[in-house]
Order: C-alpha cells, then structure tokens, then sequence
C-alpha cells in the first residue's frame, strides 16, 4: 500500500506542476490508488468530492524541497540579520515582519482577510519569467521580492497563517482544474469552525471552498500529508469511480 500511494503521488506531483496534464497516464494511476483509505481524512471536505488521505510527503520532492528552502531563509534571518530594520537577505522582506506584526493575536477571519488582500494586491509574474523554470515554486520570501504566479499566492498565504499559529491540520494548499479557463491553478483552502473557506488569487475576497463551480481539484497537500481528490480530473468517469467504491 505504501509503494502504491508513494507511486500515485509520483505521478500527480510529476504532472500537476501547474502545467499540461495532456499525458496523464489515467489507467496507471487508477491502479495505483489503495484499495482502501490510509486513514480517516480529517475535516476539510472539498469541491463536492471524496478524498483518499495520505500521511507523509515522500512523493512531492518540489513541496518537500520549498519547506527545507524555507526553513533555510528562517534559519539564515535568525543567525545572520545584523539589524531588524535591514530587508537585505537574508533579512525577511519588510512586508513579511509588517503583516506578522499586524496580524498576531487577531481574530482567524481577520487574518484570513487581510493576508488574503495583502498577498493577491501583489502582481502575477510566472515561474519562468523570474526563475527561468516553469515548475519553480517560490517560498514566501522570493514570493515578497519579486511576486510570483498562483501557487505561489496560495504558498505564501499558508506559510504566513502558519507563522500566526494556525495549525497545519486546518489547511491546505490545493493544485485543481479550472474547466472554464482550462488551465491548472493552486489555491488555499482553511477550515473555520467546520467551515471550509478558500483564499484565491483570482478572487478579492475569502470565499466559500465551494464558491467556484468550475474548479476540480487534483490533490491537496500540508506539511504532514496529502489527499487525492475523487473524482479526478486526471481520471476518466469510469476509473474514478472505480477507485471511489474501493
């Protein structure tokens, strides 16, 4: 079961770099998928869907590699900013101190808003204009000094939350399908006293996880697990289900 679920991540974190998913191997990752739930997942229903949750992170290198790059930057301002009011690296961009300060000890819809505005006022620039590769996943300080594209948004708003004291189990940073954009795209979804609220860069407000009736998630992911999302769009009708009854 192991082997299946780090193999079904393989193939979803290798296609779903917020890229073409034309050659999605279905079948295979149909087969791949347990035959029953690693474990109950928590709260946090999504878009109308059943959910497979797994715990670890072992098959999404790009996700595992921004956390230790992250922990880095965190390690690096605390051992080597010389002067709280330098925003040089590796001192944390102003904007970062700024809204971690604003925000602390704030009611959780409060933070939510206002990072939420804060982070989609920033421009869209894609991974290949500032990194020179597409797949290129920004930690919130890169995001801070030279903005970013929509997983980004959404990695930025988790990691600040985090920073706030929202725990990892209430969150979750979702890869989807926008059927009417026909384009992949990257959200944050947070669970509020049973309510599951969705920080989009396309959207001004916080609003509903189910407010978008055009967005199909892939998976979803934290700092502790992962979920695979029935149905797929990766999956054909037939082979969802399939793997939805077992």
């Amino acid at each position: 079961m192991r082997v299946r679920a780090i193999a079904a991540g393989v193939l979803l974190s290798a296609a779903l770099s917020i890229g073409p998913t034309d050659h999605v191997p279905a079948q295979q990752l149909a087969a791949l998928s347990p035959q029953q739930p690693t474990a109950p997942a928590p709260a946090i229903p999504m878009f109308g869907t059943r959910e497979i949750h797994y715990f670890g992170l072992t098959p999404f290198a790009r996700w595992r590699a921004l956390l230790v790059r992250w922990q880095h930057e965190r390690e690096d301002a605390a051992e080597s900013c010389v002067s709280s009011r330098s925003v040089a690296p590796p001192c944390p961009p102003r904007e970062w101190t700024e809204l971690i300060t604003r925000f602390r000890g704030r009611p959780l819809r409060e933070q939510l808003n206002g990072i939420n505005a804060a982070i989609n006022a920033h421009p869209y620039v894609s991974a290949l204009t500032n990194w020179g590769d597409p797949s290129h996943w920004e930690t919130p300080f890169e995001f801070f000094r030279h903005d970013g594209q929509c997983q980004d948004y959404a990695i930025t708003k988790f990691l600040l939350l985090r920073e706030l004291g929202v725990p990892d189990r209430a969150m979750r940073l979702v890869v989807l399908r926008d059927i009417h954009r026909q384009v992949d795209h990257a959200v944050l979804v947070v669970d509020v006293s049973g309510r599951e609220l969705m920080l989009d860069n396309l959207a001004p407000a916080v609003v509903s996880a189910s407010a978008n009736p055009n967005y199909y998630a892939y998976y979803s992911i934290n700092e502790s697990g992962w979920w695979l999302h029935l149905p797929n769009p990766l999956m054909p009708n037939m082979l969802s289900r399939e793997v939805a009854s077992r």
